[in-house]
């Protein structure tokens, strides 16, 4: 594993086609995951964005969506895909994944169709799913659904698509030594640790 500084973002450091962990400071409030989804869109590339919801509700989208360089052209334009993290969430903690695999026959239609556009075929998924599972302390949960992302990319890459997912983690719950075992897990599941300067 790369420890890798977040918030000295350089465009050249978008982890392309891996499953990265993006650790996350306490008070970040998704600031540094949408830098990665600007740099992505920027790019080209079709954004598929779930934040982490740092209070249990969703009234800190309108902040995010300031933070995302043109919004709702991005969204119109079919570039740009936010999700809706609390029913995802209520889905994994009820262990019912087929949610995600509605989500994952979803993408591929989704990157099909841009090839047949010639548009760039290149997916960066943002997720904070797992890091709210974690935030709430709900490890088993977030563990298996890492397990699930973990596969579900490496089946996308032996496919030959062009997926990145950037996996964003709480940095105080994975510094814990009493969630160890949540920490390990994290690292072997995912390719690479980013980390959020500002949480060292």
């Amino acid at each position: 594993m790369t420890l890798e500084p977040a918030n000295t973002f350089d465009s050249a450091k978008l982890p392309f086609e891996q499953h990265a962990v993006l650790l996350y400071s306490a008070d970040d409030n998704n600031k540094t995951a949408t830098k990665y989804v600007n740099e992505a869109l920027r790019r080209g590339q079709l954004i598929v964005y779930i934040p982490v919801d740092t209070d249990n509700n969703t009234s800190h989208l309108s902040e995010i969506e300031s933070e995302i360089i043109k919004y709702e052209d991005n969204v119109n334009r079919g570039n740009l895909l936010t999700l809706d993290i609390r029913s995802f969430y209520n889905f994994l903690l009820a262990g019912n994944v087929q949610p995600f695999e509605d989500l994952k026959i979803l993408l591929e239609e989704a990157i099909r169709e841009r090839i047949a556009s010639n548009k760039n075929d290149e997916v960066t998924f943002v997720s904070g799913i797992a890091g709210t599972l974690a935030t709430n302390q709900k490890f088993d949960e977030c563990i298996n659904s890492e397990k699930w992302w973990q596969k579900t990319h490496s089946e996308w890459l032996q496919k030959g698509l062009k997926v990145t997912m950037i996996c964003s983690h709480p940095s105080t719950i994975f510094d814990k030594s009493q969630f160890m075992h949540y920490k390990q897990a994290m690292s072997s599941l995912h390719d690479d640790i980013m980390v959020d300067a500002k949480s060292r």
